[in-house]
């Protein structure tokens, strides 16, 4: 199953991706969710009671975020278990850009099943996994449109430039020293 598409954000860059980590929104927005907990900055714990044509059943997994460039990519991978529905497995890049006032959304998702979910086929599968991808996106565009819009904050500062080229006594002493060298080799050869 292969899920493309991109979703306009009414939040800043920032904003959005600070809220795209965050296990409190994220358990908010996602349908079905249990509970979500963040173990590292880049593993979450995640608990979901997904409902897929013909089968209820109780997910547990784990996601695992990498290359991670804030505010503006990662990448994921995910796997989920159920008892009686079986197992899920996937990856997700996703891409922030600056759109409009807002934030410009773009993700690709691929994903397998196994199990009884697998036996649903499909058609059925990518139809429900695109209509709780929906459902996130709606729930997270309400979510943040009623947060108060903040600017990015400010890039952090300048190094101190450092070497010879930025310190006035670096400058004198190589003049010292190749003064005395010449000078050595003026008068002593």
């Amino acid at each position: 199953m292969r899920i493309a598409d991109a979703q306009w954000i009414p939040s800043t860059q920032h904003q959005t991706w600070d809220a795209l980590l965050d296990p409190a929104v994220l358990q908010k927005c996602l349908p079905g969710c249990v509970q979500i907990t963040q173990r590292t900055p880049s593993e979450y714990h995640v608990a979901i009671h997904a409902k897929f044509p013909g089968i209820d059943a109780q997910y547990e997994g784990e996601v695992l975020l990498s290359e991670l460039k804030p505010p503006h990519s990662l990448s994921l991978a995910f796997e989920g278990k159920g008892p009686a529905a079986g197992m899920a497995i996937g990856t997700a890049q996703v891409t922030l850009s600056d759109k409009d006032r807002g934030t410009r959304v773009a993700y690709t998702v691929a994903a397998m099943a196994g199990g009884k979910l697998a036996e649903c086929g499909e058609p059925l599968i990518l139809k429900a996994g695109g209509k709780m991808v929906e459902r996130f996106f709606a729930n997270f565009i309400d979510h943040m449109a009623a947060q108060p819009r903040l600017e990015p904050p400010p890039p952090p500062p300048e190094p101190e430039p450092r070497g010879l080229a930025n310190s006035r006594w670096s400058w004198v002493a190589a003049l010292v020293v190749v003064v005395v060298l010449v000078g050595y080799h003026s008068l002593f050869k």
